[in-house]
């Protein structure tokens, strides 16, 4: 018998009346028409399927852990001959995206040795070079792809702050709304001066809750005081802020188990108007200290649990574990008299570990890495430098870790945030505040920082007079990309900034101290492995001190380094007219250095030029200093008071009067001498410790000489109570030492998370306490809005981009026509708006776009709102230069705006098979594996974007609407007709009868 194979008739019968096989296989038949714009109803399996011979993703990441690249398109198979050859391409990519996830979840197994992340974290960001230039190089027939996103409206993910009239408090009373409050008990009197618009005398609304009748409830209290104001005809109002209760749950097998129910809390909340600016004031007040501490066991190894509750588990089968997940960080606010002025402070609501004489206790954003200093302003605000490793109050950063300059108020709320803006790693080491406001920032910074200038020209005269502004590039990188350099940044006092100077060698360098001189002029402190910038000899070995001179503009004035054969550092400068005084540490010795930098004047053929120079004129060794560090220095009366720590007691060894003795180990320390650096006759040193260890210390002095040391010990310290004695803990510790007599004045042991705490800032706030604090409002003005822009001699709101974000004057980004490829150019000013950007987008794109000023929902900010003006108009926007990209700090994704971007694709058109289908990948070019928070968000990204990859596929099979498998086998698939079905079976029958069955 002739064998006969029965599937030819019956897909010749099925083609005939209109009937397909399933693209996926399973056993129904579906009806029509292929909608695949390949024009071919079969595709190939995927590599996120199965049977697809294709790498699964461990065998990806052995393979580029190897070496082999990402992207290998032999790699990529197709099992349907004829498929259209955009299915491969597409795999090709999936692969390369499936083995940069392999790599992120591998870096999140705690047993990996350091050695090994590294290799990961290396591989990674090779494996992301690879897929973009892939994207950008790679063709379709069927699909347009873009690496980022394709939007109908393309919105900036950071705002830029609007005028926010509302203030509100944090938590002061538990309970009820009627219950009497703690926080108003005793003699509670303030102030508030309000200035309206228009009018010259600030109206004075004074306060004394001895005057009102009944129980000091949240609700009778803010009836008063809105009593007061109405008197006065003021629109502002206090109102009560209430916290619903939030309950306290924990995930237990996977069952959310209710621990407590929790309470309401309550505070004060004030409603202001735009026309009416506030300022709080007490009559009686106290000096502050604030401490910036980190809490929690840094080495506490905690087991991961997933969302159900249950613990992860490593490639090894064993738990997965993180380290120091439970640290955090505060700012914390003392009162230094605790006498009756505020009259014990109660704990604020939800604070954990109070201490008796805390006034505020402000949780920091858990994306602060570091803090290294902190200064108090003269309006009771106190400014906090840190390294940041992620966004930062509605900031975004740029690169792996950035500087952030944030102030506070006197009650812990931020005033402002400024960061530097670097496009790769920054860390702050110093911070000066001068008399008048001006803020200096000093640090290193490797990679990129986009240093720019906007500079206004004036054509023409009289009524012919134009201007215009250009932008242009000082400098990006350094001599290295790959070491540090030192950097300096100022801003005047509404945080606006107004130059910033890198001054690199060609070895690595850093800025460890900087301080304002009277003119304005700043003085930069800091070590280096090699010859700074105008320096005229140095290199001596190790790590070489160094200082450097700038002017109030900015512009560089000398260079001068010190150093013996060993590592040397300059720990803190301060500044007495033209003498320049540094403390630093050369070859583990204190020593002391009074530079004269006094301008010299010469005249040469009527032409007058001004040098600078920093000359030594005196210097004093101090002696050993154990291995300890200088954190305190000032100049006070004739003095030098400096202070730190330090692991023996050889300071001034022979010329010292040791008011208090050392204790052994390491001890804090605090010592006077005269400001000639000559006489010794009145030499003081006084030490502050146990018999544990009192390491890094951090000291400050107060005008009247005496010190205020933090610092954390896991010994015993005469007159303070042991809070925990497991060992290993470490408590926090708060002391007022007097040197020249060596009396404790003040001293505070507290705990914390894990029984450790680690101060890593102080500073000293004349008369930053006051009886507000308690209230939980602050002195000073109640700031409506971010302050900064001089207009014709009144200072105006600050809307500039570059200090609402991370955007630096300079950056850029690329306005691209996708049809012609013509590339439009776009510079941020100085100056620049929002208002100002949105026209300049809107000219730079032909008028194809149309951009909007909006409020960002639930946050006092502003925000762009791009679309396209008519429904043919399409603008790319691309990322600037490497270094100077300003879409990634305006939190705008680079893509396509297109009023195509949800269009569905018609199967029917004509040109269907040959028109491309725009679609975005949203791939995020700058992620990288450098922390935790970086990984976590890296996979979160990586799998959108293979999601995205996944709906390209699933366009291809389908068409649109872009159904996966199973929705396309519920919706599409189904059995044919009954009349059909039949028909079928019959000549199935006749096939078998003929066929003898077969």
């Amino acid at each position: 018998m002739i064998s006969f194979d029965s599937s030819f008739l019956t897909s010749y019968y099925n083609a005939k009346s209109g009937v397909s096989g399933g693209a996926s296989g399973g056993s129904g038949l579906v009806l029509g028409k292929t909608t695949s714009p390949t024009g071919k109803a079969e595709a190939p399996r995927t590599p996120w399927g199965t049977g697809s011979g294709m790498m699964d993703d461990k065998a990806l990441v052995k393979n580029v852990l190897a070496g082999h690249r990402f992207i290998n398109q032999n790699a990529a198979v197709s099992d349907v001959i004829g498929a259209s050859a955009d299915y491969t391409k597409l795999f090709t990519l999936y692969q390369g995206l499936n083995a940069l996830e392999g790599l992120a979840q591998k870096a999140q197994d705690s047993t990996l040795s350091d050695l090994t992340l590294a290799a990961v974290r290396r591989r990674f960001q090779t494996g992301m070079g690879e897929v973009q230039n892939y994207v950008k190089d790679t063709k379709f027939d069927h699909i347009s792809l873009t690496e980022g996103t394709l939007t109908e409206k393309l919105k900036n993910e950071v705002g830029v702050g609007r005028t926010n009239s509302v203030y509100t408090g944090p938590g002061i009373h538990t309970g009820s709304a009627t219950s009497s409050v703690k926080a108003f008990e005793g003699d509670v009197k303030f102030s508030i001066a309000v200035k309206k618009i228009g009018s010259a005398t600030p109206f004075n609304v004074d306060i004394d809750l001895a005057d009102m009748s009944g129980t000091r409830s949240m609700s009778n209290v803010v009836g008063y005081i809105n009593s007061k104001l109405k008197e006065q005809g003021l629109a502002t109002k206090f109102i009560v802020n209430r916290t619903p209760a939030v309950a306290e749950t924990q995930v237990v097998n996977g069952k959310t188990i209710t621990l407590s129910k929790g309470v309401d809390s309550y505070g004060l909340k004030i409603q202001g108007v735009s026309y009416e600016d506030l300022t709080m004031s007490a009559p009686t007040t106290a000096d502050a200290v604030y401490v910036v501490q980190t809490t929690g066991d840094p080495e506490k190894k905690t087991v991961v649990k997933d969302d159900a509750g249950k613990t992860k588990k490593g490639e090894d089968g064993k738990p997965v574990t993180e380290v120091g997940k439970d640290v955090s960080s505060q700012l914390v606010k003392f009162q230094a008299d605790e006498g009756d002025l505020v009259a014990d402070p109660s704990s604020k609501v939800g604070t954990k570990f109070w201490v008796e004489g805390q006034e505020a206790n402000v949780a920091l954003s858990p994306n602060i890495t570091s803090v290294r200093q902190t200064v108090s302003g003269a309006d009771g605000s106190v400014y906090v430098l840190a390294d940041v490793e992620g966004d930062i109050n509605d900031q975004a950063i740029k690169g792996k870790q950035d500087v952030a300059l944030i102030k506070y108020d006197s009650a812990g709320k931020v005033v402002f945030t400024r960061t530097l803006g670097a496009s790769d790693t920054a860390s702050g080491y110093a911070m000066s505040v001068s008399d008048d406001g001006r803020v200096a920032l000093a640090g290193s910074v490797t990679g990129a920082l986009n240093i720019s200038k906007t500079e206004t020209k004036t054509y023409g005269t009289g009524e012919k007079a134009t201007t215009a502004t250009l932008t242009t590039n000082v400098s990006t990188n350094g001599v290295n990309e790959s070491l540090s350099d030192s950097f300096v940044t100022v801003f005047d006092k509404y945080g606006v900034e107004e130059w910033t100077q890198r001054r690199g060698a060609t070895q690595e360098d850093q800025a460890t101290s900087v301080a304002f001189g009277d003119d304005g002029a700043v003085y930069v402190g800091g070590k280096t492995k090699s010859l700074v910038p105008g320096a005229a000899s140095g290199a001596a070995g190790g790590y070489d001190g160094y200082i450097m001179g700038f002017s109030k503009t900015g512009d560089a004035r000398f260079s001068v380094q010190t150093g013996t054969a060993n590592s040397d550092t300059t720990s803190q400068l301060v500044v007495d007219g033209d003498t320049v005084y540094a403390a630093s540490i050369e070859d583990g010795n204190a020593v002391v250095r009074s530079y004269d930098v006094s301008s010299n004047t010469t005249t040469t053929d009527g032409k007058t030029t001004t040098t600078w120079a920093a000359d030594v004129a005196n210097t004093r060794n101090l002696g050993g200093i154990g291995g300890g560090n200088i954190t305190g220095f000032s100049l006070i009366d004739g003095k030098i008071y400096l202070g730190g720590s330090t692991g023996n007691g050889k300071l001034m060894e022979t010329t010292a009067n040791v008011t208090k003795a050392y204790s052994g180990g390491q001890d804090a320390f605090a010592l006077s001498i005269d400001a000639d650096l000559t006489n010794t006759s009145d030499d003081k040193l006084a030490y502050y410790g146990g018999a544990g260890i009192e390491k890094d210390a951090q000291v400050k002095f107060a005008d009247d000489g005496k010190a205020w040391i933090a610092g954390n010990t896991d010994g015993e310290i005469a007159g303070t109570a042991v809070t925990s004695t497991r060992k290993g803990v470490r408590d926090a510790f708060l002391a007022k030492l007097d040197v020249e007599n060596g009396d404790v004045e003040f001293q505070k042991r507290y705990t914390g998370q894990d029984g450790v705490v680690s101060p890593n800032a102080i500073a000293i706030s004349k008369g930053g306490s006051s009886v507000l604090d308690r209230m939980g409002l602050p002195q000073g003005a109640i700031m409506q809005k971010d302050l900064g822009v001089d207009v014709k001699g009144k200072i105006e709101a600050n809307t500039r981009i570059v200090s609402s974000t991370a955007v630096r004057t300079g950056d850029q980004f690329y306005m691209v026509d996708p049809s012609s490829g013509a590339r439009k150019t776009i510079t941020i000013d100085a100056d620049e708006t929002l208002e100002s950007l949105s026209k300049k987008i809107v000219r730079g794109s032909g008028y194809r776009l149309k951009v909007d000023i909006m409020k960002m929902t639930g946050e006092p900010l502003s925000q762009l709102n791009i679309q396209p003006s008519n429904k043919s108009s399409k603008m790319e926007f691309v990322a600037g230069p490497s270094g100077r990209d300003a879409l990634e700090g305006l939190g705008l994704a680079p893509g396509i705006v297109s009023a195509d971007a949800n269009k569905v694709m018609d199967a029917k058109a004509s040109n269907y098979t040959k028109t491309q289908k725009m679609m975005g990948l949203e791939f995020d070019g700058s992620l990288n594996l450098a922390t935790e928070a970086n990984v976590k968000s890296a996979l979160e990204s990586l799998k959108g974007v293979m999601k995205n990859v996944q709906k390209a596929y699933n366009y291809l099979k389908y068409g649109d609407p872009q159904e996966t498998d199973s929705k396309k086998k519920g919706k599409s698939s189904g059995q044919a007709p009954a009349y059909l079905t039949n028909q079928i079976n019959n000549y199935q029958a006749a096939l078998n009868r003929l066929t003898g069955g077969g």
